[in-house]
């Protein structure tokens, strides 16, 4: 298991084993899609994973045959990394605790979208990365809300759960900095990136079930705390009543991925 290092905490701190019973599944299927066009490229390189989280895209990229590095500000998530880094480090995306160039690639999964400046986390992806070499980042893109994502959150409030306000920042302010293709190519230009390309993709991550659904939404990290909050029997009848509504519904969960595939200058 990579060494861990404690620093700062972030709004995932707490929710790693929710996530790792529900969103680990979804993420995991988006990790290979992040990296697919370029897995041959990364094998034996050394990759920085920036927001790491859990390790799904460590675990594709150890697949792919690189040697994974792992940064993220939660330290419980990276807990959950495992062998899939040779090494993992709590540290801030915006200000890598790495010097300049000793990477031959860096990687981010749905990370750069969570900082109100996300060019300036691809810059810090940039000065890590050497000259020539890749840097990656996956982001949700812009789309309609879905029903099942409607139904769970309306039968949360039911049971008294109110959106955290980093939540709701998140939903209208921060997201919105990169959620477009044109958005997130004028970030990487920003960032001083070069051959940038965008991929915009629908990914179906096999999350078709009512059960499965529900697992991925409650346990994502603006849920999560609220459901372990709740008494065990309120808890069930919650997780039951967000189960049928789903069911209701029927819609899966298709979400609209941007890849952006970049490089450093050389």
């Amino acid at each position: 298991m990579g060494s861990l290092i404690s620093g700062p905490s972030t709004a995932y701190q707490g929710v790693a084993n929710a996530w790792s019973r529900g969103p680990a599944r979804l993420y995991d299927a988006l990790a290979s899609v992040t990296i697919a066009h370029v897995a041959t490229e990364l094998q034996g390189a050394r990759v920085l994973d920036v927001g790491a989280g859990t390790g799904a895209l460590c675990r594709a990229l150890r697949r792919a045959g690189a040697t994974p590095v792992a940064v993220d500000t939660s330290a419980d998530m990276l807990g959950l990394v495992g062998d899939a880094a040779a090494l993992a480090i709590a540290g801030d995306m915006c200000a890598l605790p790495f010097l300049d160039g000793g990477f031959d690639a860096a990687v981010s999964g749905f990370a750069i979208s969570h900082v109100d400046t996300p060019a300036q986390a691809l810059e810090e992806m940039r000065r890590v990365v050497r000259r020539s070499g890749r840097v990656i980042a996956a982001v949700f893109g812009e789309a309609a809300p879905r029903a099942s994502k409607e139904v769970i959150d309306e039968v949360a409030r039911e049971f008294g759960y109110q959106a955290p306000e980093w939540y709701v920042a998140l939903k209208t302010q921060t997201e919105p900095r990169s959620n477009t293709p044109a958005l997130l190519r004028g970030c990487a230009g920003a960032a001083g990136l070069v051959d940038i390309d965008i991929a915009d993709l629908t990914v179906d991550p096999g999350l078709d079930t009512p059960e499965s659904i529900t697992a991925y939404r409650t346990g994502l990290a603006h849920l999560a705390p609220f459901v372990a909050s709740l008494a065990v029997p309120r808890r069930m009848a919650f997780i039951e009543r967000a189960v049928a509504a789903v069911r209701e519904c029927g819609q899966p969960v298709l979400p609209r991925v941007l890849v952006l595939s970049s490089r450093v200058p050389a």
